[in-house]
């Protein structure tokens, strides 16, 4: 009985032991999947990571480079602009200084006489001139027109005018201008496209 009993013993040992073992082979199966998938989830993970940090870097190289080409593009238009405005002063301090009382005096002068004796009279001309320069105009350069005007031509102060004038030969309903800001404007046709060609 003793042995039957060993015997049992020892059969039941063996079998606590496989099973303690298969049990153990399915625990150590389990945690190598596991184990597994973590580190899969973890590759995917980072993987994830890294793509989304390459996509983030290229995203911002990107929106640096667009910002620096439109603050490249913003700075020279910039630039264009002040040279244009620059252009416009030295413009429009030339023609200050070449249509001055006198000149602006002889320029009508001869307009005028030239209107006379194409049409006999100058009761239709009209001049506005800078409010300044009015009588220094009217008492010098239009005396030399006194024994050709016989209804005598308008001049009126304008405070728009700060160089030249402007002329109508129709009692004013239209003008002819040839004021500081007309002229820069007549300038400013020709000027734009050649300060363009230069600064393209």
């Amino acid at each position: 009985m003793s042995e039957n009993l060993k015997d049992l013993l020892e059969k039941i040992n063996q079998e606590g032991i496989r099973s303690a073992e298969g049990k153990a082979r399915i625990i150590e199966d389990k945690a190598r999947k596991d184990a597994e998938k973590v580190l899969e989830d973890a590759r995917k993970l980072a993987n994830n990571i890294v793509q989304e940090a390459n996509s983030n870097a290229c995203r911002l190289k990107a929106t640096a480079e667009a910002s620096l080409k439109q603050a490249s593009r913003d700075t020279i238009l910039s630039l264009k602009d002040e040279i244009r405005k620059m252009l416009n002063k030295i413009v429009s301090l030339e023609i200050n200084k070449a249509m001055s009382a006198e000149e602006t005096g002889r320029i009508l002068a001869i307009l005028i006489e030239k209107y006379i004796d194409k049409n006999g009279q100058a009761e239709d001309v009209k001049a506005l001139v800078k409010k300044e320069d009015l009588e220094k105009i009217k008492d010098g350069f239009m005396s030399k027109l006194k024994d050709k005007v016989k209804a005598g031509v308008e001049f009126k102060p304008s405070a728009n005018i700060n160089a030249g004038f402007s002329i109508s030969f129709d009692k004013g309903k239209s003008y002819f201008d040839f004021s500081d800001e007309g002229l820069l404007e007549m300038l400013r046709v020709y000027l734009n496209p050649e300060l363009a060609k230069i600064i393209a």
